[in-house]
């Protein structure tokens, strides 16, 4: 690495991320999310899951909470939790928030984010992603 590349480096919102229920430090590990480049947003999909099956019938998860009954029929390992939101970087370039977007829950069906609310998620350091809420998703390394 050449002399003062570590000066250059990013911290990224990009990248896979654990998901957690509340504090990642005192409950389980949900699932992983990969935040990414999608078209002219950002937005996040599973890459993994903690409880992929449906309890009663043994097989994938469908998305039957959306309120949109067409997208019932999906798998909720398809969906974007993160969808919509805009890339902020910082002075060095560095996408370090995105702003505004939908917050998609599958568990209750509720989206959150349109034109009246926008959300700002925040990274702290190289390794906290801070949401509005205060829940925070913790940078996967395995």
């Amino acid at each position: 690495m050449p002399a003062g590349a570590e000066a250059l480096a990013c911290a990224s919102v990009y990248g896979v991320w654990s998901t957690w229920e509340d504090d990642p430090f005192e409950s389980e590990e949900q699932s992983r999310q990969e935040i990414y480049d999608c078209g002219d947003a950002v937005c996040s999909r599973f890459v993994w899951e903690a409880r992929p099956l449906d309890e009663k019938t043994g097989e994938p998860r469908l998305d039957v909470n959306h309120p949109d009954e067409s997208k019932r029929a999906r798998l909720v390992s398809e969906v974007n939790i993160l969808s919509k939101f805009e890339p902020v970087a910082d002075d060095r370039g560095c996408i370090t928030e995105i702003y505004g977007g939908e917050i998609y829950d599958p568990r209750a069906g509720d989206i959150y984010g349109d034109s009246w609310l926008s959300y700002t998620i925040e990274l702290e350091g190289d390794d906290i992603l801070r949401f509005p809420n205060g829940i925070a998703w913790t940078r996967y390394s395995d």
